[in-house]
């Protein structure tokens, strides 16, 4: 289960890769194909971040035995599985609540300041309707499609995930063990444990439960907020371009393909959110 979590939140920042390593290559105008950032080199910069030590003999050696564990964990077909108790049982709830029409739905449609629009979910409703007849019908396509490649996200995942679970296996723990957990999975317990270990995640009762601790959660994260406030207060503020030299512009343009003017509003801009995002924080 825990492995579940900690996979589908590596798919996610993998998706946000591009906003963070490739942020140089974007923000210049690729003139070469090559130049372009690539699925496998995205791939591969994740595969830099983990690196493993190569097994030891021994451990090859029990890395037959730990594949048919994890074979018998997880079959073929598992996550597809699971994002489908998952959709159904705690996403969907979810989505559902997310795809009806709200003040921020329809002020982004209308082009204004979500601040300044104050509508009931019956007003956003009718409001969406008369924009898009189809709204509704066209949220639920779309919660349905992102179901679907969600689902074709984790199938793609699952033979490197069961690849990578055997060679876990193989190295924490010891032939012995193995064959204790093997014995355990060989009884019709072990079968329906090993068979149903991964759809718990998505249990009611482990959601539910989970969610009493919603409050505690949001609260500690407002702890940590100001607590890296405070981290980066003592250090000087950023700088803005007005801020730099001529030779620090100049190579801030070179190394950005950018000119000077969209440089200093662009710095500007991030400036202005920056102090938004802070002052938005102080007032909640």
């Amino acid at each position: 289960m825990r492995t579940f979590v900690w996979i589908f939140g590596a798919a996610l920042a993998l998706s946000a890769v591009p906003a963070t390593a490739g942020q140089a290559a974007a923000a210049r105008p690729a003139t070469d194909e090559a130049e372009k950032p690539s699925e496998k080199g995205m791939a591969a910069l994740m595969q830099a971040m983990f690196k493993v030590e190569p097994l030891t003999a021994a451990q090859r050696d029990r890395l037959p035995q730990a594949a048919r564990l994890v074979a018998s964990i997880m079959p073929p077909g598992t996550m597809a599985q699971v994002m489908g108790g998952m959709y159904d049982k705690m996403l969907g709830p979810i989505m559902a609540m997310a795809g009806e029409a709200s003040s921020g739905d329809i002020a982004r449609e209308l082009g204004v300041d979500p601040d300044k629009l104050e509508l009931d979910d019956e007003e956003a409703a009718r409001i969406a309707a008369i924009l898009d007849p189809v709204w509704k019908e066209r949220r639920e396509a779309e919660m349905a499609s992102a179901q679907r490649a969600m689902s074709s996200v984790l199938s793609a995942m699952e033979p490197g995930m069961r690849k990578g679970m055997a060679e876990a296996y193989a190295v924490n723990f010891t032939a012995s063990e193995l064959t204790d957990i093997e014995r355990f999975f060989a009884t019709s317990s072990g079968a329906s444990f090993a068979r149903k270990s991964y759809a718990l995640a998505s249990d009611p009762r482990i959601i539910a439960a989970s969610m009493e601790a919603l409050p505690t959660v949001l609260a500690q994260m407002k702890s940590v907020e100001a607590d890296m406030k405070a981290a980066s207060a003592r250090f000087p503020p950023r700088r803005g371009y007005e801020d730099l030299t001529p030779a620090e512009r100049s190579e801030l343009s070179k190394l950005t393909g950018l000119r000077a003017d969209a440089l200093r509003e662009g710095m500007k801009r991030a400036d202005e959110a920056r102090a938004k995002k802070l002052i938005d924080s102080s007032v909640e």
